[in-house]
């Protein structure tokens, strides 16, 4: 696979993560995602302030910054941001469901988008691996 289609898969995950998240933490705070705060019991959280801060600027922002980085940044930063973003993600989840439960089959796609980002992130460096390789021979023969 090219390295700029597996570059671009992996922005269209970030964003997607980035904006879900984002959208997430505002329908908690705002309350139209209309959740009971009865989920909450067995947490250490009253209401959903904080978790919906650290799912807004953790999970969000680090997924918005590797989308960022993959388009605008350096190079040499786009795997590890978006591996980052995609643990950050997956440790989200795996939290999430360890305090409230598996309660709907979004979290399970939420986990696997994490999973996604992290193995777009890893194939990414492997094409740009073959792609220096396939460079270093051509010279070498040339």
């Amino acid at each position: 696979m090219r390295e700029s289609v597996i570059r671009i898969a992996l922005v269209v995950v970030d964003l997607f993560a980035a904006v879900s998240a984002i959208v997430g933490a505002i329908g908690l705070v705002v309350g139209f995602m209309d959740i009971p705060l009865s989920v909450l019991s067995g947490t250490p959280f009253a209401d959903f302030t904080v978790p919906a801060l650290l799912l807004g600027i953790v999970v969000g922002g680090s997924a918005l910054v590797a989308a960022a980085i993959a388009l605008f940044g350096p190079r040499s930063l786009e795997s590890l941001a978006s591996a980052a973003a995609g643990c950050i993600m997956v440790g989200w989840m795996v939290v999430e469901i360890a305090m409230i439960g598996l309660a709907i089959w979004v979290q399970a796609a939420y986990f696997v988008v994490g999973l996604l980002m992290i193995g777009l992130a890893g194939l990414l460096e492997w094409a740009k691996a073959r792609q220096a390789d396939v460079s270093r021979q051509r010279h070498a023969t040339a």
